[in-house]
């Protein structure tokens, strides 16, 4: 055994190499214990698994060397390698424990990988050193220099990610960082003789029993992870519901997470609003949450005579309790037809106080699934919320009319704006229609001033005219006495041509007839004559 752990018999030999071993796995223990005690139950936590698996590598490492110093030639040839494979998959489980250590932030897949490869590699490279164990040392081997580099590399790349994601850790990792990281440094800046690296296992002998200390970090309650207990969530996930009540913008919304915060509330399988308008009489089951597909239904319009006992009890206040299968079976029947389930369950009515509107509302739940037995608790758990629930439907119905008046009030600006829009279009065109109007005036007044002034330039001219034909008048008034005399003349010498006409056509009608006359005597004598000749 001391041909091989020839380094630093403190470190390395037997019984001496004890003492490493020692502190090594007591540290790991006792921060296991202390973290194990102030978690409680809570015992399969990543840290905790963390130092079960490198407690349980150094105790194989603690055999491992026990079995070469009882001069196994395997064991001692195959111990410088096995003790870097292990010490690095029990450097990668130390920081997966210290990035686990505040808040979880890497899952256990990785470190397990890393695991496996490591040890992969592990077996691979004793092929290739057990035929060299005989002939020379570990150290300073391409082996050793390779699983050095990858330690190396770990450290570095978790002390980066450590940084990133934990700023302000716990000063023991740093250190812990610090001196590993260091250890490493030193041994490939001045790397010793022999099998083992000796100023990495003093660095582990630092940075180990920062482990207990890392432990106490585990139960500060600033560190430590809260315990979730089932009905802390429970009312975690109720509260949280109706929070979302008071955030909704609209009664749709609202509704839907008031019957969403109820169901989870009461734990009822299905949980809707009874709603009854008594002006149009409609009865409608509104925004059904169903707890198990976590879905909202959506509106189912009931009958009135279909469900006469429910909705009687309905309008008289009354709660209801059914837990019988026996019980309102004709109403149940109905409830199923109309929700499309093939089964009702148990069924709780509680109608809500009217608000003095025309609007009533109640509270319907049903336990197709677990069938839930509804109990009298429920109707008094519900009448401490009564108030406020009815305050809250009657502020969802007036957020609701408000919303609408409002849409109203901006369709009325949008149509006012139009409007507008169209008033001023028309402005426009009407200023265009005005100017053109304008300038074609300004040309008619052009025109008829130039008319004018040429009709006042033609009267000048014909008044000029008119003067001149006056003094005419005025100088040939004698002319025209005598052609009045000469007119008179005129007319009594056509008078008398018109006798004489007169008289030349009577004297040649009295020569017309005397040619006739003549002619006849003619006739006659010729007439005369010839008897005579005979």
């Amino acid at each position: 055994m001391i041909n091989i752990l020839e380094i630093d018999p403190v470190l390395t030999v037997f019984p001496y190499a004890l003492l490493y071993y020692a502190l090594l796995i007591v540290s790991v223990g006792l921060a296991l214990v202390s973290m194990r005690r102030k978690a409680g139950d809570h015992g399969n936590s990543p840290v905790q698994i963390a130092l079960v698996i490198i407690f349980t590598a150094q105790l194989l490492l603690l055999t491992h060397n026990l079995l070469a110093f009882q001069g196994y030639q395997l064991a001692i040839d195959l111990f410088p390698l096995a003790y870097r494979v292990l010490n690095l998959i029990c450097l990668v489980w130390l920081i997966f424990a210290l990035f686990n250590l505040q808040v979880k932030t890497l899952h256990a897949w990785v470190p397990t990988v890393l695991t496996i490869v490591f040890f992969g590699i592990g077996v691979l490279f004793s092929f290739t050193w057990l035929p060299l164990a005989q002939s020379q040392a570990f150290n300073r081997s391409w082996q050793d220099y390779v699983l050095i580099s990858i330690t190396f590399t770990i450290i570095i790349l978790g002390a980066v990610l450590y940084y990133r994601r934990h700023r302000k850790g716990i000063p023991e990792a740093w250190l812990i960082f610090l001196i590993a990281g260091g250890g490493f440094v030193l041994y490939l800046l001045f790397p010793s003789i022999g099998n083992l690296p000796t100023v990495v296992m003093l660095s582990q002998l630092l940075y180990y029993p920062l482990l207990i200390s890392l432990a106490n970090h585990r139960g500060n309650p600033s560190f430590a992870e809260p315990v979730e207990d089932p009905s802390d969530l429970l009312r975690a996930n109720v509260v949280n519901a109706f929070l979302d009540v008071s955030l909704q913008p609209n009664q749709n919304q609202l509704e839907k997470a008031l019957t969403h915060s109820l169901s989870l509330y009461l734990a009822a399988d299905l949980l809707g609003l009874l709603h009854y308008e008594p002006i149009s009489n409609r009865f409608s089951l509104d925004h059904t949450y169903d707890l198990i597909r976590e879905d909202h239904l959506g509106k189912i319009e009931l009958s009135n005579e279909r469900l006469l006992f429910l909705f009687q009890r309905f309008e008289s206040g009354d709660a209801l309790l059914s837990n019988r299968d026996s019980d309102l079976q004709l109403e149940k029947q109905y409830l199923m037809e109309a929700s499309g389930y093939n089964q009702t369950g148990n069924l709780m009515l509680y109608p809500l106080k009217p608000s003095g509107n025309e609007h009533k509302w109640g509270i319907l739940g049903l336990s197709p699934y677990t069938k839930r037995k509804w109990q009298q608790e429920d109707i008094w758990r519900l009448e401490r919320l009564q108030g406020n629930l009815s305050r809250v439907l009657e502020e969802a119905n007036q957020l609701e009319n408000s919303a609408r008046q409002i849409d109203n009030l901006k369709a009325n600006i949008l149509q006012a704006q139009q409007e507008l829009t169209n008033l001023q279009m028309e402005q426009v065109n009407t200023k265009t229609e005005l100017q053109e109007v304008n300038d074609f005036i300004l040309q008619t007044q052009s025109a008829w001033t130039e008319e004018v002034n040429l009709w006042v330039e033609r009267q000048k001219s014909l008044e000029t005219e008119l003067e001149h034909l006056q003094e005419t008048l005025e100088a040939n008034q004698e002319n025209l006495a005598e052609v009045d005399n000469l007119r008179a003349q005129r007319n009594q010498l056509e008078a008398t041509l018109a006798r004489n006409a007169e008289q030349v056509a009577h004297l040649k009608t009295t020569m017309e007839e005397a040619a006739l006359l003549l002619k006849e005597l003619s006739d006659k004598d010729v007439g005369v004559d010839d008897e005579e000749q005979k």
